[in-house]
């Protein structure tokens, strides 16, 4: 079963594997939320339909996966995730997860060799920092720069 709702501009998707939070910050600046048992195929394909939405409408894009509570990344989400994010490539400016398990850090770090680059987090402050960082940036300047 799935409940959906949009409450101040953040869609959720609740299932019986966890519940995906997305939001924008900024109109080029995308945040996903993943808690739960595992992120799904299904919630893969409602997420990347609603990216693809946003995406169509700016010229370059920040986006950032809050996956510190993701305790399993299938492979079919995976798979739609990556497969899908190719050729959204050239409106992407920056990609970055975080994460807290070593099985969803093996996932990421499979996409991101085909797609040419996923900035990882270990640390919460360092990715809000950097969420901040790219909400307060124009559109397609957003680079990683963390204070010490």
């Amino acid at each position: 079963m799935l409940a959906h709702s949009v409450v101040n501009g953040t869609r959720t998707w609740t299932t019986p594997n966890g519940e995906l939070r997305l939001w924008q910050p900024a109109p080029h600046v995308i945040v996903t939320r993943f808690q739960g048992a595992m992120y799904d195929a299904h919630l893969a394909h409602l997420a990347m339909t609603t990216i693809e939405s946003i995406i169509s409408s700016q010229a370059k894009m920040d986006i950032f996966h809050d996956w510190e509570e993701m305790e399993l990344y299938a492979t079919e989400a995976r798979t739609i995730m990556t497969e899908r994010a190719v050729p959204m490539g050239p409106k992407i400016n920056s990609l970055s997860v975080l994460f807290g398990s070593k099985v969803v850090l093996m996932g990421v770090s499979l996409a991101s060799l085909k797609l040419g680059g996923i900035q990882t987090y270990r640390n919460r402050e360092e990715f809000e920092q950097a969420v901040r960082q790219a909400s307060e940036s124009r559109p397609g300047t957003f680079k990683v720069t963390l204070n010490a």
